[in-house]
């Protein structure tokens, strides 16, 4: 009697577990179809209009269509010149580049059947739509069960914080960060491989293969993802507790860190190594707000939180809350490891959040402290955030599946429903509004399609030269800043479009010229001669000098026409200066303000070292001092430039000089310029304000200035490459020969060790 008791309880107990099985599966399975399908519906707007807007979207598509096109000339597609924006710049030398390499290979061995503009929309479509994914999956490899992951999917797209760089979509859809969105939806996969690495010291290929996706995706994401798994390292959770076998565990985490570190370094050494030895031809502009590199404060980010802005901006707090209890549901979990992950993500990037504002000096203690834009810093607050939200959420899912009636479920559906609903209300209403201002800009391009097609299919006809439509983000309101085709949409962001070369600064301050652009005085010849501003389009009504003079006209807007010598020019320099590259915009701009550029005279600068070709180099630092004191005066004819040809990435000029003279080349100086003069290579030199330059004896010379890589930068691509396949065969040999080891070494000293027990 009492083992058929036994049996059938034991039976019973069988089916409620596979009756809760079942039942958790249906749930995480809607509840993930839930998040994705509202993704899906809600952002399609979005991806299915073709337009060009205000947000960096331009740039991700400038950037695509650059390493398209290096693609196709088969040349090295992860260092290419980029010619339109800030008098040139070598962009994916420094700026993360996996998202627009990886879309113009598929665009390239799909043979361009569609569009790359197109593809770069359905891309940023399918990877927002899809986040919830990378949340779940990645709650399931930190050792969360289904249900908990699901509710991280669920929770992943909500999040609203007012544009601050974060998770929402915001971010996104409005300012256009491209390359952040892939870097947050390969961050948190990445995140839980690497802290799988470091339990069990395997699985290096994948973890080491996402960490550098993600550090070539964004900078900022792969730095935050070793900082992250160096605090995860000290997770510990031993009973009873023991120091000693704490340290071990720590050490051995450690020990598997670094090996993680330097596989991920040499696989994306091919970035890093070029980006720290030419670190000082970065810009670090003069005009971002100091917020940018600092943050915001202890007191305005607390109270941030507390008012619901990091998480729930302009709506009531609920998943503000929802956090909070997920906090304290960790800390009282606080015995099972994977409960503190989430704890010590959002603790981590929350106090990091706070930034110089607060910390002071000691944020110097982290590595590259002083170029870090701590803003960003908010990503490791949602995404900690997002995990504690998934904790509270499953909490009463878990006790209603427990229970053997299903009618416990609509305790968790109601508790969902009313907090989740009205969250997910607002996010609908605010795409909808997103997408009911897509529609109207595109109408409001349709009604000057005809007038802007002309006017740019004219500009591609005239002869090379830069193109000046206004400025952005001057000092003063000014007048390119209204003159918009629509609410969103500027001049120079569609000349961009076209990948026109647009003097004014628009998308990025990363060339050393770029700062100078906002000083663009429009009433002085010389300027507009140093920097090859040849054509001028602007709207109608607008007075200027008269050497700017009108060629055409195209329904409201006027296209003029300037004479200068063109991308090339015959100068001087009479003088050296060396120091630091924060030294560069005090001495560039008052060289600009002097009369040095009108009688050609441009010093020549080094950055971080001294020029070998001058005797007496003055220090960087006083030369805002030393340049308005100098007498200036026209000396006789230097010579001219007879001929030049330009090309994406080179220019070539015939030369007539008439005495000892440089060549300038009217684009940002980089060591990555290579000169020839008659066929012969000649060193390049760097020339105020930061153009490159070649010396030029008298006489008639052909030069030929190209923008070439160095040959290490393919190499060490090479080289990471082929160490992400070793690291796979490495790991898998591995096991194959601890498995032999186990089996025959093992076993025979097994065996030898019973017969000696045996003999004696």
């Amino acid at each position: 009697m009492i083992p058929s008791l036994v049996r059938r309880k034991s039976d019973g107990t069988v089916t409620a577990i596979r009756r809760s099985l079942s039942r958790e599966t249906i749930i995480v399975v809607w509840v993930l179809l839930v998040a994705v399908v509202f993704n899906l519906i809600n952002l399609y707007p979005d991806v299915a209009a073709t337009r060009i807007v205000g947000s960096d979207d331009g740039l991700h598509l400038l950037a695509t269509e650059l390493a398209s096109d290096a693609i196709a000339r088969r040349q090295d597609f992860t260092d290419p010149w980029q010619s339109a924006i800030g008098m040139g710049h070598p962009l994916f030398h420094y700026y993360q580049h996996l998202p627009h390499i990886a879309v113009a290979l598929v665009h390239f061995f799909t043979f361009g059947i569609i569009s790359l503009d197109t593809m770069v929309n359905w891309a940023g479509y399918l990877l927002l739509s899809l986040f919830p994914l990378s949340i779940y999956w990645s709650m399931r490899r930190f050792g969360f069960d289904p249900l908990s992951s699901a509710m991280g999917g669920l929770v992943a797209s909500l999040t609203a914080a007012n544009n601050l760089f974060g998770f929402d979509f915001g971010s996104y859809i409005d300012r256009g960060l491209y390359t952040q969105l892939w870097a947050m939806v390969l961050l948190p996969p990445a995140l839980a491989l690497g802290y799988r690495v470091l339990l069990g010291g395997r699985g290096y290929f994948w973890a080491a293969a996402l960490l550098a996706a993600t550090l070539v995706s964004h900078l900022m994401y792969g730095y935050m993802a070793f900082l992250t798994l160096g605090v995860l390292t000290f997770l510990h959770v031993a009973r009873p507790f023991n120091p000693k076998a704490l340290a071990e565990a720590v050490w051995g985490r450690w020990r598997r860190l670094i090996i993680l570190f330097l596989i991920i370094i040499g696989v994306t050494s091919y970035f890093l190594v070029p980006f720290f030895l030419d670190r000082p031809y970065l810009n670090v502009s003069v005009w971002d707000t100091p917020t940018r590199y600092d943050s915001f404060g202890l007191v305005w980010v607390l109270s941030s939180l507390a008012t619901g802005d990091l998480f729930d901006s302009e709506r009531f707090p609920s998943l503000t809350i929802l956090v909070g209890i997920g906090f304290l549901i960790c800390l009282l979990r606080w015995k099972e490891e994977r409960y503190l992950v989430p704890v010590t993500i959002f603790l981590l990037w929350l106090i990091l959040y706070f930034g110089r504002t607060t910390w002071g000096t000691l944020i110097d203690l982290l590595p590259l402290s002083n170029d870090l834009f701590m803003v960003r810093f908010i990503a490791g607050v949602h995404l900690g955030g997002i995990y504690l939200m998934a904790v509270a959420l499953a909490t009463p899912w878990r006790w209603a599946i427990s229970r053997q009636s299903a009618w416990y479920l609509l305790v968790p559906v109601a508790l969902t429903l009313l907090i989740l609903m009205p969250v997910y209300h607002e996010r609908q209403s605010s795409l909808t509004q997103h997408a009911f201002a897509l529609e109207k800009n595109q109408q409001a391009l349709a009604t000057q399609d005809r007038d802007v097609s002309a006017l740019i299919e004219k500009l591609k006809q005239l002869p090379p030269g830069r193109i000046y439509a206004g400025q952005i983000n001057s000092l003063n309101e000014h007048w390119g800043q209204r003159y918009r085709i629509s609410d969103s949409v500027s001049m120079y962001h569609l000349l961009l479009a076209e990948k026109l070369d647009v003097m004014g600064v628009v998308y990025h301050r990363y060339s050393l010229n770029s700062d100078l652009e906002m000083l663009f005085d429009e009433s002085r010849w010389e300027q507009y001669n140093l920097y090859n501003v040849r054509y001028v389009v602007a709207p109608d009504g607008l007075i200027f000098p008269d050497f700017v003079r009108p060629l055409q006209q195209f329904g409201r807007h006027r296209l003029y026409q300037v004479e200068t010598t063109g991308y090339l020019d015959v100068v001087g320099s009479d003088m050296a200066f060396t120091g630091d590259r924060t030294d560069l915009f005090p001495a560039a701009s008052s060289w600009l303000d002097s009369g040095l550029p009108g009688v050609k005279q441009h010093p020549r600068v080094s950055i971080g070292r001294s020029d070998r070709n001058h005797e007496t180099t003055l220090p960087l630092s006083t030369a805002a001092e030393v340049i308005p004191s100098i007498q200036v005066s026209d000396g006789p004819s230097r010579g001219e430039v007879l001929s030049e040809d330009v090309g994406s990435d080179f220019y070539v000029a015939d030369v007539a000089v008439e005495r000892e003279s440089l060549l300038l080349l009217k684009a940002s100086y980089h060591p990555n310029w290579r000169a020839t003069v008659d066929g012969a290579e000649a060193d390049t030199v760097m020339l105020m304000p930061s153009f490159v330059g070649v010396q030029l004896a008298p006489g008639q010379h052909n030069v030929r200035f190209e923008y070439r890589p160095r040959r290490l930068r393919l190499v060490l691509l090479a080289l990471g490459l082929l160490s992400l396949p070793l690291i796979a065969f490495g790991e898998r040999r591995a096991g194959i020969f601890s498995g032999w080891f186990a089996l025959r070494i093992t076993a025979q000293v097994s065996r030898l060790a019973k017969r000696r027990r045996r003999s004696s």
